[in-house]
């Protein structure tokens, strides 16, 4: 075989090798939901850094964060989150906003987030939430839906090509989504300005735009969620966070299996095992009437759904 053929040849095994990758991976999308019960929950309330760039709002230094469950399985006194107002991300009128919360919880008052009255937490929020309980994917051609068991909160990913035209602001905005791969990739906008970007307090403008990156690893025994923000209106430049997430079921097997249920916060919460019902919402009284400072009501609706 002389030279000119063998480039040939290999070139077109080459070509019909990579054919061949593109297909199996159009083929075999990401499963998040290998089986109805794999439920994920993450290791953090907070947005972790990127290796390198700008970031996102973080947990002031000083003032260590401490949650429900790490108080359940520890014993240590529980903290408000606090934001570090140093980040350059924020335009003065966004770390005005933070601040002032900030004060609510230096000085010892409450600081509730929205969600604790109820209220949707609204997109990157969502993905913050899933501690205590599990988050669940619901994966078709058409559509994917997650869900927070934690009060039942339900979002949807559009598999389509292009977001709406005249889009109207929502709770979860408009998200459309396709695979990278082994990626399956969100772009979300017309997100209602009423929720928190994070959990600090931290605001936005209707020109939010958020860019998930949802990937297994670890041998998919983790889900790693990669965020990019971007708001003119209300930071200085785009930013990303990450969010991990472990598998609900196996941790707990894991933990069953060395008898160490305690050292796992998230079995103080709840029992281990599939979606359990929560209603928050249909409670008409706010647990927070009798404090002083802005509180949301709870979520109210005059129009049937149905």
């Amino acid at each position: 075989m002389s030279g000119y053929t063998a480039r040939i040849t290999a070139g077109v095994l080459l070509a019909a090798l990579l054919s061949s990758s593109a297909v199996a991976q159009r083929a075999a999308p990401p499963n998040f939901a290998p089986n109805p019960t794999v439920g994920w929950y993450n290791y953090s309330r907070q947005f972790m850094p990127p290796k390198s760039g700008p970031g996102p709002v973080v947990q002031d230094p000083e003032h260590p964060f401490v949650t429900n469950d790490e108080f359940r399985v520890t014993g240590r006194q529980p903290t408000q989150q606090l934001a570090d107002l140093s980040n350059p991300i924020l335009q003065p009128w966004t770390r005005d906003v933070i601040a002032k919360r900030n004060a609510l919880v230096v000085a010892g008052k409450p600081a509730n987030p929205p969600h604790a009255s109820c209220w949707p937490v609204g997109v990157p929020g969502f993905i913050l939430r899933p501690m205590t309980q599990a988050m669940f994917f619901i994966q078709t051609p058409e559509k994917i839906v997650m869900v927070l068991s934690s009060k039942q909160e339900v979002r949807h990913i559009y598999m389509k090509a292009k977001h709406s035209e005249n889009l109207k602001p929502s709770w979860y905005g408009e998200s459309i989504g396709h695979y990278e791969g082994d990626t399956l990739v969100v772009d979300t906008i017309g997100i209602d300005e009423r929720t928190w970007v994070d959990a600090m307090g931290t605001p936005h403008t209707s020109q939010l735009h958020v860019v998930e990156r949802f990937r297994r690893i670890e041998g998919g025994r983790e889900l790693e969620a990669e965020v990019y923000v971007e708001d003119p209106g209300a930071f200085t430049t785009p930013w990303k966070g990450i969010q991990r997430f472990r598998q609900y079921e196996l941790a707990v097997q894991q933990m069953q299996q060395k008898q160490n249920l305690k050292g796992m916060p998230q079995l103080a919460s709840a029992a281990e095992g599939p979606m359990q019902e929560l209603v928050c919402a249909d409670n008409p009284s706010s647990f927070f009437e009798s404090q002083d400072q802005d509180q949301k009501p709870i979520p109210q609706t005059k129009v049937p759904d149905f």
